[in-house]
C-alpha cells in the first residue's frame, strides 16, 4: 500500500525515479502510516498536504 502511494504521489508530481525526494517521501510516508492513517487515499492526500505546506 505505501508503494502505491509513493508511486502515485510521484506520477502525480512527476518525480524522477533517482531523485533524492523519494528517499524523503518514503520516510514521510512511513511516519505518517505511523502516526495511525492506514487507509490509502487518506495518506496519498496527507502527504499531498504535508509536503505543500513546506
Amino acid at each position: 500500500m505505501m508503494a502505491r502511494v509513493m508511486e502515485a504521489y510521484c506520477v502525480r508530481f512527476a518525480v524522477p525515479e533517482d531523485a533524492t525526494e523519494r528517499d524523503e517521501l518514503a520516510f514521510e510516508i512511513l511516519v505518517i502510516f505511523d502516526n495511525g492513517i492506514r487507509d490509502e487515499e487518506t495518506l496519498l492526500a496527507e502527504v499531498i498536504r504535508l509536503r505543500q505546506v513546506h
